[in-house]
């Protein structure tokens, strides 16, 4: 939603009018038009920020964007990883603590120089 606006707060305010016998008070009019300065003003300082804010957000939602991918791609990686896991495996977080410690314990002795499948 971009405005347009004809006039700039600087040609409102440099505007001159002719003057006529009969015609409006000059110094009423120039009030009047200092107040509208001001709202002009106002709206393009606003239409500026929320240019800019609009430019970062749209920066933001890019780089979401990407995570959001990057995520889909981890999740697939992990959906591949665990697919063969059936709902009847009986998965508990008693055999997920059992294995990271199996599998700490292996680390350990691959470390040492020991071959733990050879270990009887």
């Amino acid at each position: 939603m971009a405005i347009k606006l004809v006039l700039t707060a600087e040609q409102i305010g440099n505007k001159i009018f002719k003057g006529i016998p009969r015609g409006y008070d000059p110094y009423e009019v120039d009030k009047f038009l200092d107040q509208i300065i001001l709202d002009y003003e106002r709206v393009e300082g606003n239409y500026l920020a929320t240019t800019t804010e609009i430019e970062g957000l749209k920066k933001r939602i890019t780089q979401l964007e990407k995570e959001k991918a990057d995520m889909e791609i981890e999740l697939g990686k992990f959906k591949a990883k665990y697919s063969k896991i059936k709902p009847t495996d009986n998965v508990t977080d008693d055999n997920i603590n059992l294995i990271k410690r199996i599998n700490t314990l292996e680390t350990f002795l691959w470390q040492n120089g020991f071959n733990p499948h050879n270990i009887k």
